[in-house]
């Protein structure tokens, strides 16, 4: 009964209620004016402009009469209203599952219409060039995707990739870039005097910093951050002060581990380290004691163990070799490459070395068992360079395999095809500060230059551009800044190791 008299009193309310209004209108349904949408759409890709061109049958009625709205919700967390025209162009920031929906207003009557769709926005940031470089006091990352349709290849740059997805500035000093592989994807280690960080190779967002990496959050005493390798499982990280900190990772994903906080050496200072795809170890030089020396990868057993350089006994080499476990005081070891040739087990490595003013070139083999913790060299042979008159300390060099070795001198790019000829590839109107060569198979061969003054090349490096038959700029930018590191950017473990190995 209670209940019966409850209901009675709301419907009387309510009638009263609809009483006090003076509705002279007539809102016949029939009248409302509503519209036909149909939409067609594809994949958004964050950092780019998604376009939408509705079509919309307007039923007779002037078009001028409606207005429109579009919102758009993130995978129903966030809801926001992203335009008010009729054509939508909105840029995505965020990898996502997105509802986005339009609604048609018939201003004259408020008659609404809505259609709704569903999308998912993607990266296509997963492979290119990346270039690091400094911009009015600030770090600046960019990147630059390469489109390949049939025979067409375009370069498309996007400057200043961080800044412009994540609404800030990444930090200041940059130092250099380190790559960071999953099977999935990639990380850019961006090394720089307001703290090194991960960026997150799909969506240009920070994964973590790198101090977080450390046992207990913190850097050990006197660390600066100056080169990282990661391998398949052991990855390192190199300071200021010549001390390896070492993790193993026991997946291969990201971030499942730590850097233990004691240096993997007692008494060593390294100079310099070196990894390439399937190489089973990572390489370094001692400065303290003018060798070189490594850390075991794979196999799993033996990760983490240190691995001795020795000279074979039995293998041949060069009278004027200078032993890699004995290098002599104040040598310098400039560069290290390898390439793998064809039908030998191992690499072939190559090394620009320093002693005394002048430089030197060496070749050499190395053999290691697994689970040893010795390594030996041989074949070793050593001359002085052919670029010794030109280079200086602040040369770069890169390497094609076994056929050219390329090498730097102020702003001209030199290539030397490993016989008798040297000669300047392209000269530059400004100093070159880094370059880095990709290949993947004989269709393309490219070699990135950054300039001091901002200005950004990738050249072909196909036998037919070095030898005059086509054109060598492949790609050109400037206003970049001053740029201090190019990299190129594998997307995954996989494509890294497939298409590093030369």
């Amino acid at each position: 009964m209670k209940i019966i008299k409850l209901l009675s009193g709301c419907f009387i309310a309510m009638t009263l209620l609809y009483a006090c209004f003076d509705d002279e209108g007539n809102y016949d349904l029939s009248e409302l004016t509503t519209v036909d949408i149909r939409i067609s759409y594809t994949q958004p890709s964050i950092g780019e402009v998604y376009v939408i061109e509705p079509e919309i049958d307007y039923k007779g009625v002037d078009s001028t009469e409606f207005a429109y709205t579009w919102v758009c919700d993130i995978q129903d967390t966030w809801s926001d209203t992203i335009s008010r025209e009729k054509e939508l162009r909105y840029t995505f920031t965020e990898i996502a599952n997105y509802r986005i929906r339009l609604v048609v207003e018939h201003v004259p009557t408020g008659a609404l219409t809505t259609y709704g769709i569903y999308v998912a926005s993607r990266s296509r940031y997963s492979t290119g060039w990346t270039i690091l470089s400094e911009q009015n006091g600030q770090s600046i990352l960019s990147y630059i995707r390469v489109d390949e349709d049939g025979d067409n290849r375009t370069y498309n740059l996007f400057e200043n990739i961080y800044t412009t997805l994540r609404g800030e500035e990444l930090g200041t000093g940059p130092i250099r870039m380190g790559r960071h592989f999953s099977r999935e994807s990639d990380q850019i280690l961006v090394i720089q005097e307001s703290g090194a960080v991960e960026i997150d190779g799909l969506d240009f967002s920070k994964a973590i910093t790198t101090r977080e990496e450390f046992i207990g959050g913190a850097y050990p005493t006197g660390f600066v951050p100056k080169q990282a390798e990661y391998a398949n499982r052991l990855e390192a990280i190199l300071g200021t002060d010549g001390n390896v900190y070492t993790r193993i990772n026991p997946n291969g994903n990201f971030q499942v581990c730590q850097y233990n906080t004691l240096p993997a050496f007692n008494n060593a200072r390294i100079a310099k380290m070196y990894y390439c795809a399937y190489l089973g170890y990572i390489y370094m030089y001692d400065e303290l004691n003018s060798r070189m020396i490594a850390i075991c990868d794979e196999p799993q057993l033996y990760t983490g163990m240190v691995i001795n350089m020795k000279m074979d006994p039995d293998g041949v080499n060069s009278e004027n070799f200078t032993p890699l476990d004995n290098m002599g005081e104040g040598t310098q070891v400039l560069f290290i490459g390898s390439y793998s040739v064809e039908g030998a087990e191992g690499r072939d490595f190559v090394q620009v070395i320093k002693k005394g003013a002048d430089h030197y070139f060496q070749t050499y083999k190395v053999y290691h068992g697994n689970g040893s913790s010795l390594m030996y060299a041989f074949d070793g042979e050593e001359e002085l360079f052919v670029g010794n008159d030109y280079v200086n300390s602040e040369s770069k060099y890169c390497m094609d395999g076994s056929s050219y070795f390329y090498f730097t001198a102020d702003n001209v790019l030199y290539y030397w095809n490993r016989v008798n000829r040297v000669e300047p590839l392209y000269t530059f109107q400004s100093k070159i500060v880094d370059i880095e060569r990709y290949a993947n198979g004989d269709n393309r061969e490219e070699i990135a230059v950054g300039l001091e003054n901002g200005e950004f090349y990738i050249l072909d490096a196909s036998y037919e551009a070095i030898s005059g038959q086509k054109e060598k700029v492949l790609f050109r930018t400037e206003g970049l800044g001053r740029i201090v590191d190019v990299q190129y950017k594998y997307g995954n473990s996989s494509k890294f190791n497939s298409e590093s190995r030369q």
